[in-house]
């Protein structure tokens, strides 16, 4: 098991949301779009939906492509956000259809399977670069998936890989035994919810700007909002040059 959530950026922070029931929510605050996206086989699916059911699916059923809408909140504010969760195919004949998904994409979570050698370096060679591409202000997590299988990644190339695509933090999880899956949730929810926040406080500093007002300087509200403390590399968009053979979960 690799150690707790590691953040690269503070955007990435914050409180811990639940999942609300969809009879049991009141009106979101917020509305954001997150995409799951990595090697066929690697966990996805099964990621989401133990966040979502709070348990291990007991069947596996390949994705094609399929989204959820979930509300969770803010366990100490109360504050409410809707999600649509996008689940994608990670093989190489949906690749053009996959691309469709990453519009509007809010927060992307970019998947590798710690169990598989190669793996982790499809980060580099195909899911950074598509990422980059398509969906090029996105923020990224990037997550291990299968943390209670034999690992066969170093939990420091997984950070290094993080912070070279720019990545808002990496967590490693285990959907069947529920390892961090809250935990990557939150960090996910955060990092929309602070986006969304500095994007509106930077909308209202440029009208009070344009009104012939200024913000502070001694304003904490007018500090330069977090960010990655990497800029991403630069990646041209690759075809798959290699293909997980990640036990499928």
């Amino acid at each position: 098991t690799m150690p707790q959530p590691y953040y690269v950026s503070a955007i990435a922070q914050g409180p811990d949301y639940e999942v609300l029931d969809t009879d049991d929510h009141a009106h979101p605050s917020l509305q954001s779009k997150v995409v799951i996206v990595g090697d066929s086989g690697c966990g996805k699916t099964s990621l989401f939906s133990s966040y979502i059911r709070g348990s291990f699916p007991l069947a596996y059923e390949p994705t094609i492509f399929e989204n959820h809408r979930t509300f969770v909140k803010q366990v100490q504010s109360k504050t409410v956000l809707s999600a649509d969760l996008w689940d994608t195919a990670g093989q190489e004949e949906y690749e053009r259809l996959r691309r469709l998904s990453y519009q509007d994409a809010d927060v992307v979570v970019v998947a590798y399977s710690v169990d598989a050698p190669e793996s982790l370096p499809n980060i580099h060679e195909v899911w950074a670069p598509e990422v980059m591409t398509y969906a090029p202000h996105a923020s990224i997590v990037l997550v291990g998936l299968k943390d209670d299988m034999v690992h066969a990644v170093s939990p420091a190339h997984a950070y290094q890989v993080a912070e070279s695509i720019g990545a808002v933090a990496h967590l490693a999880c285990s959907s069947i035994r529920m390892h961090n899956v809250n935990e990557l949730f939150n960090c996910v929810f955060n990092t929309a919810y602070n986006k969304a926040r500095m994007k509106k406080h930077h909308s209202t500093v440029a009208g009070s700007a344009g009104a012939g007002g200024s913000p502070s300087p001694t304003d904490p509200a007018s500090a330069s909002p977090p960010a990655a403390r990497t800029k991403r590399s630069s990646f041209a968009p690759k075809k798959f040059k290699k293909k997980s053979k990640c036990t499928i979960l």
